[in-house]
């Protein structure tokens, strides 16, 4: 609040933006900053603009900022990219009729401005075609005029049923997500420092819809992950923990408390009852399982039936799990399963989902959930 209102109190002119999106299209990244800049109480005046000129007006001080932006390394000197407002999910399209061509001898299409080729001129590919539209790109592909494409998935879908593109004519494999939010220009920084911190706090609140996974994604992880994380629930370490913490209830005042004061350790950087659950015997096994995973788990949670935590092998920012989906949607549930959707930490820069599965005693009734985070990327490229 005080941000917005320091704001609203110093920004005499509107800030001066360009983007390349249609700026009368309905549900989009437009209505997304449009709602931002309202919650903050700041004009701002909107230029439809082709990405090569709005990078180039930020760089020559005549705009505050451009979106939607992914941070090239180009762009680092002129400006701050703001927390991520979309995840673009980028996969390699190859040709059916291309699979046997060496990876140095493939010919690559883009879309000429995109954030792709700026991706591809960083990483040195060579462009065969450059193109104007997605679908012009989808079009050359399906001829054989290209051998490989990088797209959004959604993007790349919606336009092979468009283009009547059958699945065997293609294969795609995942290669990252790619954080998408407003690039503000160096020299707004510096007059307005609270602004970057205001708009990022509205983002969540401004945004239409969570990013979630694909269904071949959820397959892929399920696949690669469910039989372990089962394995880890049905463990002696597991099962013994949550038993004796299922011996021994809060009262709901009591849990509230307990989480209050463990929330707050964390936001001091005390965590002086978190420190004392990760020499937890139990808490040191889920690390060494953790370990083993080599770095796809980033952190689990072992709950009883409160939802309170038992076990960790992470420092967590909360004590009670209780009134979260990844408890609720998985406790007394009928399902084997529980996948939420994608969060983007700003922190490490990794793309995380919550993986959860209910705990069963020998009678196969629910006495806990085990709660893993999963780094979607590095699960997906295994």
């Amino acid at each position: 609040m005080l941000a917005s209102l320091l704001l609203s109190l110093t920004v005499a002119q509107p800030f001066q933006l360009g983007t390349n999106l249609p700026i009368n299209a309905p549900h989009n990244a437009i209505t997304h900053v449009e709602c931002i800049f309202k919650q903050i109480n700041v004009p701002f005046h909107l230029q439809k603009l082709p990405w090569l000129r709005a990078k180039r007006e930020v760089q020559l001080n005549r705009l505050d900022g451009y979106f939607t932006a992914n941070l090239l390394s180009q762009m680092q000197e002129y400006g701050e990219l703001s927390a991520p407002m979309f995840l673009e999910n980028w996969y390699w399209f190859t040709h059916a009729d291309s699979a046997s061509i060496a990876e140095h001898e493939l010919r690559y299409g883009v879309v000429r401005g995109s954030h792709q080729a700026d991706w591809y001129q960083l990483t040195n590919r060579k462009i065969e075609v450059e193109v104007n539209t997605t679908q012009e790109l989808i079009k050359v592909f399906k001829k054989q005029r290209v051998d490989r494409i990088l797209l959004d998935l959604e993007e790349f879908e919606f336009n092979a049923v468009q283009l009547q593109i059958k699945p065997d004519e293609y294969t795609q494999t995942f290669y990252r997500y790619v954080p998408l939010g407003l690039f503000a220009a160096n020299k707004t920084l510096e007059e307005f420092p609270d602004f970057l911190n205001a708009f990022n706090s509205h983002i969540s609140s401004c945004s239409q819809s969570p990013f979630v996974l694909s269904k071949i994604e959820k397959l892929t992880l399920v696949q690669g992950l469910l039989e372990k994380i089962q394995q880890l629930a049905n463990s002696e370490q597991v099962q013994q923990a949550v038993i004796k913490s299922n011996q021994q209830p809060l009262a709901q005042q009591d849990l509230e408390q307990l989480d209050h004061q463990w929330a707050q350790q964390v936001r001091d950087n005390t965590s002086i009852l978190a420190e004392r659950y990760l020499k937890l015997e139990g808490s040191q096994f889920l690390q060494v399982w953790q370990k083993q995973m080599q770095g796809v788990i980033t952190e689990i949670i072992v709950t009883d039936k409160q939802g309170k935590n038992v076990i960790i092998s992470e420092v967590t920012t909360d004590y009670w799990q209780g009134d979260e989906a990844k408890f609720l949607n998985m406790y007394q549930q009928d399902d084997d399963y529980y996948i939420d959707t994608v969060e983007f930490d700003e922190s490490t820069k990794h793309f995380q989902v919550q993986f959860s599965v209910p705990i069963f005693d020998k009678e196969n009734q629910h006495m806990g959930v085990l709660i893993l985070g999963v780094d979607v990327e590095k699960a997906l490229s295994k």
